[in-house]
């Protein structure tokens, strides 16, 4: 069976992702959904990077003072949203060598 097709606001390499993860991975319904979520946290992660480079990371307040860029706080939590979702997809099966148990299809049912 074909993949299905990638949702169309996503970006080429966003789509490229989504393609790759459906040829290497038998994916249900919901987890088509994780995929999509996945896919937009990658691309506002990189429309975050982007920004970042062109205005900077710091901006000025209204008092002058230095703060950081809404940017840097907008990437920083797509890439910990894209890290989640990978996770709970499954997609990053192999052992660590941290305290956490791998996140596997026999996750939900351990004791």
């Amino acid at each position: 069976m074909a993949s299905p097709k990638p949702p169309d606001h996503l970006s080429r390499a966003a789509k490229a992702w989504w393609r790759q993860v459906h040829d290497g991975y038998d994916l249900d319904d919901h987890h088509r959904h994780l995929l999509r979520l996945a896919c937009e946290s990658l691309d506002q992660s990189e429309e975050a990077r982007a920004a970042i480079a062109e205005h900077g990371a710091v901006v000025l307040d209204r008092f002058n003072c230095q703060k950081p860029s809404p940017w840097v706080d907008i990437q920083h939590k797509a890439q910990n949203r894209f890290r989640i979702l990978c996770r709970e997809l499954g997609l990053d099966v192999e052992p660590g060598d941290g305290p956490r148990m791998p996140r596997d299809a026999t996750y939900g049912a351990r004791r």
